[in-house]
């Protein structure tokens, strides 16, 4: 069986990406193999088109990017036991798989979650590069509870935006830095104070926080341990602990690595009743010019919210 694809031959520019057709690999025993319906567009996509992550896992070229997909299962594996041929499901690829910027893509079934007929395909396609990373900052490893206070860095990004919905669902006091043009967006999505890191500096405002989520770095990280109640948590996306400061503000640094149970179905299950919205900027197509327009568009405009592609 062979695919249409959207394929890198090296690292670089948006301009490496190329059509191709390729033979699909076969499936192993607890694989999906799915019809690719959309994806999306995210600063981890970006990062591995560029080689940031080259040191860490090579590629085997030509390879197919893209990490979040949707699609139909037209075949599954062996040990298959969770989901049947003719399903919608959505789920994020692995970075060295048979990706989702194709006409089919591979997805393990630990991995993916159903698409209930309520949830817009759109929204699924952009859904599990957000709500992943952003459930388990928060609870896997921040372990946000009810009545506790976080502060949520970057809330216009597709993790931050899900990040605060996810704490305010939950009762949790919410805080987030953004751009001013953001504010009014991010406190329809719940947050109860939005901080215009233009004007404000958010460590002179905040203080005895239970919990941060960094997805800046930079000086945004080191500021963040100045909020934080003794025995207070960060949790980076983007840098690691930096266990001085951890000691001297007496709190918990950690990065977001490790093995957590896939959370996925529960976030679809608050996006398909309306308790959780996702904001979709704009829409690309699922070709070489489409896949390359999506990464300009994202990494030259800033975007509230994801990027999708579709069929």
């Amino acid at each position: 069986m062979q695919s249409n694809a959207v394929v890198i031959d090296n690292y670089g520019s948006s301009d490496v990406f190329r059509n191709e057709i390729l033979n699909v690999p076969e499936l192993k025993p607890k694989q999906l193999l799915l019809q690719v319906i959309g994806s999306s567009v995210s600063p981890f996509d970006i990062s591995v088109r560029k080689g940031v992550f080259k040191d860490n896992f090579s590629l085997d070229m030509p390879a197919i990017t893209g990490t979040d997909v949707v699609g139909k299962i037209i075949d599954k594996g062996s040990s298959v036991d969770k989901f049947d041929i003719g399903e919608i499901v959505c789920g994020m690829v692995g970075v060295k798989g048979f990706g989702a910027y194709s006409d089919y893509a591979i997805l393990g079934q630990s991995k993916a979650a159903k698409v209930p007929e309520s949830m817009s395909l759109q929204d699924a396609a952009v859904l599990p590069m957000t709500a992943i990373p952003a459930y388990n900052a928060l609870f896997d490893l921040g372990h946000l509870n009810s009545g506790q206070k976080v502060l949520i860095h970057g809330g216009a990004g597709g993790v931050g935006s899900m990040a605060i919905q996810l704490a305010k669902n939950i009762g949790a006091t919410v805080y987030t830095t953004a751009s001013a043009r953001n504010i009014e967006d991010l406190k329809s999505l719940g947050a109860d104070r939005v901080i215009n890191y233009h004007d404000e500096k958010f460590e002179n405002i905040l203080s005895e926080l239970d919990l941060v989520i960094d997805t800046v770095g930079h000086d945004t990280y080191k500021h963040s341990f100045e909020v934080l109640k003794p025995g207070g948590r960060v949790v980076s996306l983007v840098k690691q602990p930096d266990e001085i400061l951890a000691q001297k503000y007496h709190v918990n640094a950690m990065y977001l690595s490790g093995k957590f149970d896939n959370p996925l179905s529960k976030v679809v299950d608050l996006v398909s009743s309306g308790k959780i919205k996702l904001h979709i900027q704009k829409i690309f197509s699922i070709d070489a010019k489409g896949v390359k327009d999506a990464q300009d568009y994202y990494e030259s405009n800033h975007v509230f919210g994801k990027v999708a592609l579709m069929k």
